[in-house]
């Protein structure tokens, strides 16, 4: 069993020194012995109390980790099982309501068994107003991330554990639904542990204690979209609970810190080494190849987004290109679409309208487009195309991600039971002082889990005001009897029904095989581009030629009829461009 944690001690342990500030506890009268009364449930009370230190199962406050403000929920285990009853919702609630009137994250640190049943059912619905708490801080465009310590069951898990957008779980931790008591007698007990949460993708990751501050103080920069030195949200907004260095620069936790969320690419590139993106000279047939930054008067890569022209591609062939960044695709085009406020609550809790906003009130700068990593030159031929997407020795996902992004972290999971580490990457990392969404494809047959993680991905950095850089590599999505079991469509059109809703811009770049549908899904519509090494193709010229029923010999035309080339795809108006390589 791993060691519990009181409150104070999990608090001690990711909040920066002297940084927390605890909230006031809601005044509530109570019958004796509670609603029902229980008797003998006022002792037991007085008796966690007294052993506790605690006058409830919850501790609620601000604090600063790593530099970043938050509202931090400590679970006192030891005050009745760190169960939730009326007085624990009326703290919960509260400190939500801080929360979003600050503008500030929430960090539940979850260690409980469940509803208190001296409570009955007065006890179990806390769970709804749990549940409409955290819906009206999600739809204000704040994060929230769970800390799932030993034990976290029952609707504490159901409520605030699974629901956070980052599930981030201490070693060894007990995390389910049903607790120990209640399970069938010949369950088996691994089923119920934080790693096995991970590998069926309800959390994120599995993170050490001693490695815990700096990988949350690490997610909490990225998804308040601090930058390196960025001054902390929120602080100096809450009167008298600012702490002495709360806008201090956060420190990078480097390489291994998070046991299996994080991916560093510090040291492994400058991020300014490809200031920029995408290029622009012509070469052959109407296609763009170049340097955007190269030429003066190139307007700057994170320069307000422009709703493309319908005829982008049109544009590019007839030697228009804009540079990368510059016309990202913003769906809905409306000045003031992110001015909405979700749900139209107004007031509640006491909340002014204005903190129930979204994250951000115009669409953000979109991603800049990675440079090209692979050959140079364009293809001769659609079979060559080919070839060079498939060649082995190809740069990958991991190498374009690790160039990009100074420092990046992972999520995990589809929140289906479902993962797909091989196939996809998804996640957040630092480019250029600002942080960038990531999904990513490495080659191979993308599964069902894969495209809903991107999805998951692409709705949580909309939530948050945060531009998503999308990868296309995959020969298609899986096609085998288990993908059609784990509904291989309905997946797909989860990303498809993303990237269409999404208000932040997006900016896709083809690092491989494009292929079909599965690929597609991931593409910004009117802000995609490609590498001299990639092709993009509504199917495989070998299954083309199969389908038309042409001998072998037909393959390499077909392929050329199919016009899948980068600078056929340009020319098509399905591209914006072709992206060039770094100055050496």
């Amino acid at each position: 069993m791993p060691e519990r944690l009181s409150a104070r001690e999990t608090l001690a342990l990711v909040a920066d020194a002297d940084s927390f500030r605890e909230l006031p506890a809601p005044a509530r009268r109570s019958p004796p012995d509670g609603p029902l009364g229980w008797q003998g449930y006022d002792a037991s009370r007085a008796r966690a109390a007294a052993r506790t230190g605690e006058q409830e199962s919850v501790v609620c406050g601000t604090a600063s980790v790593e530099g970043t403000r938050a509202v931090l929920i400590a679970f006192e285990f030891g005050y009745l099982g760190g169960s939730l009853g009326e007085r624990t919702g009326d703290r919960l609630e509260a400190a939500y309501v801080h929360a979003r009137a600050h503008r500030l994250p929430v960090v539940p640190l979850i260690a409980t068994g469940g509803s208190r049943m001296q409570e009955g059912m007065l006890a179990l619905t806390q769970l709804q107003r749990v549940a409409r708490q955290s819906a009206l801080t999600r739809e204000a465009g704040l994060p929230q991330i769970a800390v799932l310590r030993d034990p976290t069951t029952g609707g504490g898990w159901a409520t605030l554990g699974a629901g956070a957008d980052i599930v981030l779980a201490l070693p060894g931790a007990q995390v389910g639904f049903a607790g120990s008591r209640v399970r069938p007698p010949d369950t088996d007990p691994t089923a119920y542990t934080a790693e096995s949460q991970v590998t069926w993708g309800s959390a994120d990751a599995v993170v050490k204690p001693a490695d815990l501050k700096p990988t949350l103080g690490t997610w909490l920069r990225l998804l308040t979209g601090r930058g390196a030195g960025a001054a902390s949200p929120g602080a100096g907004a809450e009167t008298g609970t600012a702490s002495p260095g709360a806008g201090a620069e956060a420190p990078s936790p480097g390489a291994g810190t998070g046991t299996l969320s994080h991916e560093a690419g510090a040291g492994t590139a400058s991020p300014g080494a490809e200031a920029g993106a995408a290029g622009s000279t012509r070469t052959g047939a109407g296609a763009r190849v170049g340097s955007p930054g190269a030429g003066a008067g190139t307007p700057s890569p994170h320069a307000e987004a422009r709703a493309p022209s319908p005829h982008a591609g049109d544009e590019a062939g007839a030697g228009a290109i804009a540079e990368a960044g510059d016309g990202a695709h913003v769906p809905g085009g409306d000045s003031g679409d992110g001015a909405h406020v979700p749900g139209g609550d107004s007031g509640d809790g006491g909340v002014p309208v204005a903190s129930l906003a979204p994250a951000y009130a115009r669409a953000p700068a979109p991603a800049p487009v990675p440079r090209a990593l692979g050959v140079r030159g364009l293809p001769g031929s659609g079979w060559e195309a080919v070839g060079r997407a498939r060649a082995e020795g190809r740069p990958r996902a991991r190498d374009y991600l690790d160039t990009y992004f100074r420092q990046r972290v992972l999520i995990g999971g589809d929140r289906c039971g479902g993962t797909d580490p091989d196939g996809m990457l998804c996640g957040f990392g630092e480019r250029d002082g600002r942080t960038v969404a990531y999904a990513a494809q490495t080659g191979t047959a993308t599964r069902p889990a894969g495209y809903r993680t991107a999805a998951r991905l692409i709705r949580l950095a909309d939530r948050l005001g945060i531009p998503v850089l999308t990868l296309v590599d995959t020969p298609g999505a899986a096609n085998d009897a288990a993908a059609e079991r784990q509904g291989v469509g309905a997946a797909i059109a989860e990303v498809f029904g993303a990237v269409a809703a999404a208000r932040v811009p997006i900016t896709t770049l083809v690092i491989g095989e494009g292929g079909s549908g599965g690929a597609l899904a991931l593409a910004a519509p009117g802000n995609t581009w490609a590498t001299p090494d990639s092709y993009f193709s509504v199917i495989a010229p070998e299954l083309a030629a199969a389908i038309l029923k042409r001998p072998p010999q037909e393959i390499r035309p077909t392929a050329d009829q199919l016009r899948i080339r980068p600078q056929d795809l340009v020319e098509l108006g399905v591209v914006r461009g072709i992206v060039d390589h770094a100055r050496p």
